[in-house]
């Protein structure tokens, strides 16, 4: 899990970043508790059940994957050996394909990106187009733990962050290599993605972390 590569998957980013928001449409309360209730949110946005089931299961269909969608009942089924982190990743990783695949059906890239697999990706490994599945990760990782939740706690060490939002340290690591990336493509002061603002240089890290710490306390009712 968190494995994905950082060549490409940032050409995915404002797409990506628009579909979290929308999924999550953070309101209050995360910089107490950031972690984000990927169970019920998947069945909130159209997953009808999650089933863990024996690994020989999964592997009938997806050698050596960890879950799998069934895109026509739209059931996700996880290993029933996966730790609570993975299975955690493996769900929000299977989200990303229900969503691309059924309800983008517009010919984007992601929804091509949607349709590959894990099997898939080992078969073509070493090619552009096996990156899908890195997108997918990439997405989940996103999706579980979101740059404007994570800037909150960036100064918290690395197993204190995984634990708040239910991820594997290795997940956390990954995810301080790419935030600043990150907010480097996001229009200051426009952190929604979803309206145009006037060039200026980008947010920093700590400015963006002010904004962001203002916000939460505003929406709490806090002074």
């Amino acid at each position: 899990m968190c494995r994905w590569s950082t060549r490409a998957v940032f050409n995915f980013f404002p797409a990506i970043k628009r579909s979290i928001n929308d999924l999550l449409g953070d309101g209050d309360g995360y910089a107490e508790n950031p972690k984000v209730d990927i169970e019920s949110l998947a069945k909130s946005n159209g997953i009808k059940d999650i089933q863990d089931v024996p690994k020989e299961e999964i592997w009938k269909k997806y050698p050596k994957a960890h879950a799998y969608i069934d895109l026509d009942t739209s059931i996700i089924y996880v290993r029933d050996d996966a730790n609570p982190e993975k299975r955690r990743f493996s769900i929000a990783h299977e989200l990303f394909h229900f969503r691309f695949q059924l309800q983008n059906k517009d010919g984007s890239v992601l929804s091509l990106v949607a349709r590959r697999g894990e099997t898939w990706k080992k078969e073509n490994a070493g090619s552009e187009e096996a990156e899908g599945e890195d997108i997918a990760d990439f997405f989940a990782a996103n999706l579980l733990v979101p740059t404007e939740r994570f800037i909150l706690w960036d100064e918290k060490s690395v197993s204190e962050i995984a634990i708040a939002f239910g991820v594997e340290e290795g997940c956390i690591e990954k995810r301080k290599e790419e935030i600043e990336h990150e907010l480097r493509l996001l229009e200051p002061k426009n952190f929604s993605l979803d309206t145009e603002v006037d060039k200026q240089a980008p947010l920093t890290a700590d400015e963006l972390k002010h904004d962001m710490e203002g916000h939460t306390a505003h929406a709490s009712g806090k002074d």
